[in-house]
């Protein structure tokens, strides 16, 4: 409606002043003519200006880092570098430079300075050709997004549309409009990627030498390129130094300061040196990657964690083995900010291969999709982290075999999973069943599971499959954030995802427990115990030694860490504890505060009293109890089958799995538990009073529990003993894992009157006390 009147009334004054030019002599007349023909092309260029023409050229997309740091430029549609920003972030130099020197009216006509068309008209008509021009930074705007002819009509228009573009626009926009689509030669155009270009620095923090030196490309940016020719760059730059102090821009000792400053030698590159940070940020980021306005999108990436992982990746990377390289993905567990992403460590270095972006190509993942498997069995209550799995050979030919191709029997699922036992792995899976798993790993985000239950089999436990590392963080995610699995965030903007719940809280809580109990596995990430740091990891390496994978977790980030050949070619160094796990300790510990607070319980999740044998409820023939974590109304509670008391004496019911391994075993012997004091056969003769023999034995694995005659022998002190009492008696050992061995002894009273005495042994091979 404003326009409409404003518009009406600019005709009825190009009407009247048509109606009293005629009265008045010629010159004025013709004056008045110009007018009338100004205002009334003003008028209709009103109300058909292209404004879009103006403000609307491509801008570089120009992805950042958290704090606005740029990572990525990438070319604008028209296959330039134009990297606009607000005038308030050029500085104060180069916009008052450029006005001082272009038009130092600007901000005091209304598109057409008639000073300087006057001043013009009169120097060209006395040259007889055109020397000066009237150009205003408004008409320059104008011809910068209007491409025209240079002819007087097209002069004429181009005057006519900068008064109109005086009246959409105030001066400070066009202003930036203008320093940000002026050309600097070649593509490069705009203030800012001029700045980046030749000084890499951003546009406001240019010094007055470097605003003079852009100012000047502007009169011929090939004529006065600097590294092609310093001479004339040199003397253009101190000229306008000089006019800038005389019309008092800046001061002399300034000026002095500024003609002493090194000319730039040559143009840098704008693209970036690491792409991949920004091009993931650039596809994933989705509908957060409209940009500012600028053509700018801040990412989720923050630069020094980004150096951080970098480094210890490169450090890490084998310097014989060109071909082996690493990838990484750094995730913040609170709404998901991916912090640091290294598609390719070698990025660009080491010919084709190093341009793959490694953190998104479908690798086979090992034993990385073992925690997920056992989180499902712990949620279903099919399991729970004491739960005893059979780590024995299962199969013609020896069935499922570990990496070390050893079998343990009888394992919890707690030490099955942080060992990560591949037959006890199998196990969970036929329990969990094939649909559920997959189902699973695919609600989890692993896109490439595309196949059929049938066709992975329960080689999926195993790594035969396809996932890639960005993938698997957002399935660790998943874990450290209780089982809620939300897409991973790019943009520092968007607000955090909130993600469906996948996994029981319990079950994602238990799975991290474990994890975080492996670290005696590797020393690098034991060492954290000692400083008090709380990491949780998972290992992985693929059949045939074709990638290395570590995953870790604390209660800050989640991070996923690759070692491999692009070309997926085998190597004997890829082994996922040894290559990929040494670099993500080093990260982690350094992310890590020394007493950190790690993941609290969730409600329901509580630690109950378990036979330490089978993991289920202690009855009261269980030698001894271990506490751990159960998911409470889901985990079975009924108690303890493998413990029973027959024949006088407490005995263990194996599996029938368990059973067959241990006959093949001989029983468990060969696991070399024996008894060494009391001696089997032996004999003793009380002395009368409290005698205590000693309890040991040697070999077995794990803590030993003594029996005498069935009974639990409670522990006292630092060494076991029993408190003898006559009569036959067996005293029996048993480990952690159903090993066991017996010693028959008599006891003998003291004869009469002999109490105190040290008494005789009665039989050959006897022990006195």
């Amino acid at each position: 409606m404003k326009v409409s009147k404003k518009l009406r009334k600019l005709s009825a004054k190009a009407a009247a002043a048509y109606q009293n030019h005629r009265r008045k002599p010629l010159p004025l007349r013709l004056l008045t003519a110009a007018a009338v023909a100004f205002f009334a092309a003003r008028a209709l260029l009103l109300a058909t200006f292209p404004l879009e023409a103006v403000a609307g050229r491509p801008a570089s997309l120009v992805v950042t880092d958290r704090s606005g740091a740029p990572l990525r430029g990438f070319l604008s549609a028209s296959g330039e570098w134009r990297l606009p920003v607000p005038l308030s972030e050029m500085g104060s130099v180069m916009p008052r430079a450029v006005v001082a020197l272009e038009d130092r009216r600007f901000y005091f006509h209304g598109g057409v300075d008639i000073f300087a068309l006057l001043r013009a008209a009169l120097q060209n008509a006395k040259n007889g050709r055109v020397v000066s021009g009237a150009s205003t930074i408004t008409s320059q705007t104008v011809r910068l997004a209007v491409a025209r002819p240079r002819t007087h009509a097209a002069k004429f228009i181009e005057f006519a549309q900068a008064s109109a573009l005086e009246f959409f626009m105030d001066k400070d926009k066009i202003l930036e409009t203008y320093l940000n689509s002026v050309p600097f030669g070649g593509n490069i155009r705009g203030i800012e990627a001029a700045a980046r270009s030749w000084f890499g620095k951003p546009a406001k923090e240019l010094s007055l030498a470097e605003a003079a030196l852009l100012a000047g490309l502007l009169r011929g940016p090939a004529y006065y390129r600097p590294d092609r020719r310093p001479e004339r760059a040199k003397e253009l730059r101190d000229r306008i130094i000089d006019t800038l102090r005389r019309r008092g821009v800046v001061g002399e000792e300034e000026a002095r300061r500024a003609k002493k400053e090194p000319l730039p030698r040559a143009r840098l590159a704008l693209s970036g040196a690491r792409v991949q940070a920004a091009e993931a940020a650039a596809r994933f980021g989705g509908a957060a990657f409209a940009a500012d306005g600028y053509g700018r999108f801040r990412s989720t990436v923050d630069s020094r964690l980004q150096r951080l992982v970098l480094s210890e990746l490169l450090r890490r990377l084998p310097a014989a083995e060109r071909e082996i390289t690493a990838c990484a993905v750094l995730v913040e567990n609170d709404g998901g900010a991916v912090r640091a992403y290294v598609g390719n460590a070698r990025e660009g270095t080491e010919g084709a291969s190093s341009w793959v972006d490694c953190a998104q190509s479908e690798r086979s993942p090992g034993s990385l999709l073992k925690p997920f498997i056992y989180a499902l069995a712990f949620q279903s209550g099919k399991a729970s982290p004491s739960s005893m799995l059979c780590d024995v050979p299962d199969g013609a030919g020896g069935g499922t075999r570990n990496f070390d191709r050893l079998y343990r029997g009888p394992v919890s699922a707690r030490a099955a999973l942080a060992e990560s036992l591949n037959a006890p792995a199998v196990e969970i899976f036929r329990r969990v069943g094939a649909e559920n798993v997959l189902n699973f790993l695919r609600t989890l985000g692993f896109s490439h599971l595309t196949r059929a239950a049938a066709y992975y089999g329960e080689s999926l436990a195993l790594g035969g499959c396809g996932v890639t590392p960005l993938e698997t963080a957002r399935a660790y995610l998943a874990l450290a954030s209780g089982g809620s699995a939300g897409a991973l965030r790019w943009g520092e903007e968007e607000a955090k995802p909130r993600g469906p719940s996948l996994l029981a809280p319990g079950a994602a809580f238990m799975t991290l427990d474990i994890l975080k109990d492996v670290r005696r596995n590797l020393p690098a990430f034991a060492d954290a115990d000692s400083d008090g740091k709380r990491i949780a990891f998972k290992t992985g390496t693929s059949y045939g030694l074709r990638d290395a994978w570590c995953a870790a977790v604390t209660k800050k980030y989640t991070l996923v860490v690759w070692f491999g050949d692009p070309r997926g070619r085998p190597h004997r160094s890829l082994v996922g504890l040894k290559a990929a796990a040494p670099a993500a300790a080093a990260i982690m510990l350094v992310l890590t505060e020394k007493g950190e607070p790690w993941f609290a319980p969730p409600p329901g999740t509580v630690k109950k009293e378990l036979c330490p044998l089978s993991g289920a409820p202690r009855n009261q023939y269980c030698p001894k109890s271990r506490s751990d974590y159960v998911i409470e109304g889901v985990t079975d509670d009924a108690p303890c089958v493998m413990h029973a008391y027959s024949g006088g004496k407490v005995v263990i019911k194996w599996p029938q799995k368990i059973e067959r391994w241990r006959a093949a075993r001989g029983g468990g012997k060969d696991e070399g538990l024996e008894i060494i004091s009391p001696k089997d056969g032996a004999s003793y003769v009380k002395r009368g009073g409290g005698d205590e023999i000693p309890l040991a034995a040697s070999g077995g694995r794990g803590e030993i529990f003594w029996f005498a005659d069935g009974v639990l022998i409670e522990k006292t002190g630092e060494a076991p003993v029993w408190k003898m009492s006559g009569g036959r008696h067996t005293i029996a050992a048993a480990d952690e894992y159903g090993n066991a061995a017996e010693a028959e002894i008599t006891v003998k009273e003291p004869a009469s009157g002999a109490e105190g005495e040290i008494p005789l042994l009665e039989e050959s091979g006897g022990q006195a006390l």
